[in-house]
């Protein structure tokens, strides 16, 4: 058995009361040196980068361009998933279907605690934002998830489809719970101009990338309802999730091993036996802090610092400006802006402002002419005017 610790090795049935009941417990110490050594004798490529190491921190860090190199060894059927490439590089996940399930469990744990009454039957219906333009029919034939003594049937919704079309899907269903991407429902709620707090949704829950104060505001008004962050990696499965109870992000510490570094964040997931990944370094910041004392919850608790990654432009010379040089939101005024660089290299920003915008597009185009030289562009009111599916980044660029 790879990591008995984790509760992935309990029968299904199981899995929502331990991962309840460690969620109340002291934390669970991991023996990082036995974890290291399992690393060490699992196959030829961790043998082989583990020959000079003696101790945990020395390990070096996985990087995403390494992943494919890491050997997949199961005896059960392996299935493929591609990460969502926020940082411009699309990685191959590959996990079992047991894997699979219980990253899946991992990822409704918070729901174990989370303010969801559910339908007679114990019934929790759920619409979640993904990337794409297709919006699936209220009458899908649906794979029910178990979990918790409750039945999870789910409903798609592609982030760039009509925000009518969602609408109506939301009127049909009455989803308790909205999840997906977080820029997705933002945009859904700021392009639809309707009232959505009659919709009957008891919590919202996104993911996929940092809630700003903005955005959780926008939402917690358009459905006056709790909104309660999560965070996570398609590579490494569900780490951290907002509490209802204390309001900070407890880290999943039982089933995976999350560091802060001046790297980033590196995380070894227990329960991935098939392809395992040993602090495989993901291009975020955390910070770890006390837990609250009085909190139900005793996993323990970080701050997200930064949870995406944005592009680099191409200026009229050919060399690089770093997506950092951009600060416009220091213009007074603005409300949002989004800049992108088109495969011919010129430059769009989109961007909301109070108005009148004359002075803001004025001041905007003084700060985008002395950053990047040498390039035409268009200022554009709206920043959701770009059609494009995906996690949401300040700067994107086809050119990079």
């Amino acid at each position: 058995m790879w990591f008995s610790d984790s509760s992935r090795y309990l029968h299904h049935p199981e899995w929502a009361d331990a991962l309840h009941s460690r969620a109340l417990s002291d934390q669970i110490e991991i023996d990082l040196s036995e974890c290291l050594e399992v690393f060490r004798h699992r196959d030829e490529f961790y043998a082989d980068r583990l020959a000079d190491v003696s101790g945990w921190h020395d390990i070096p860090p996985l990087k995403k361009s390494e992943l494919a190199a890491v050997p997949v060894n199961a005896s059960e059927a392996v299935h493929e998933t591609r990460s969502s490439g926020t940082t411009g590089d699309q990685a191959v996940v590959r996990n079992t279907v047991s894997e699979r399930r219980f990253r899946q469990a991992l990822a409704y744990r918070p729901f174990l605690f989370y303010p969801i009454a559910p339908a007679p039957d114990n019934i929790v219906r759920q619409l979640v934002f993904v990337d794409g333009a297709d919006v699936e029919p209220a009458d899908k034939v649906q794979w029910p998830f178990e979990f918790g003594g409750r039945t999870y049937l789910t409903w798609r919704a592609g982030i760039a489809a009509a925000p009518d079309q969602i609408h109506a899907l939301l009127q049909l269903v009455r989803p308790q719970v909205l999840r997906g991407l977080t820029s997705g429902i933002v945009r859904f709620v700021e392009e639809l101009h309707r009232p959505l707090e009659g919709l009957g949704v008891q919590v919202v829950s996104p993911s996929g990338e940092k809630l700003s104060d903005e955005w959780r505001a926008s939402l917690r008004e358009a459905f006056a309802t709790p909104v309660l962050d999560r965070y996570g990696a398609t590579e490494t499965g569900s780490m951290a999730w907002q509490c209802h109870y204390c309001h900070n992000y407890h880290v999943n510490s039982d089933e995976i091993i999350v560091e802060s570094s001046v790297e980033g964040v590196l995380a070894t997931p227990l329960f991935i036996e098939s392809q395992p990944l040993l602090r495989y370094r993901l291009d975020d910041r955390i910070q770890f802090h006390e837990a609250e004392k009085n909190c139900r919850v005793r996993l323990p608790t970080i701050t997200l610092l930064e949870a995406r990654r944005d592009d680099w432009i191409i200026d009229g010379a050919g060399l690089k400006v770093s997506p950092l040089s951009f600060q416009f939101e220091r213009v007074t005024g603005l409300k949002a802006w989004h800049l992108h660089q088109l495969n011919t290299g010129e430059l769009r920003l989109y961007f909301n402002g109070e108005t009148p915008t004359g002075d803001i597009q004025q001041q905007l185009a003084k700060q985008l002419q002395h950053i990047v030289s040498g390039r035409d562009y268009e200022l554009v009111e709206g920043v959701w005017e770009l059609e494009r599916g995906g996690k949401f980044k300040r700067v994107t660029s086809d050119l990079t």
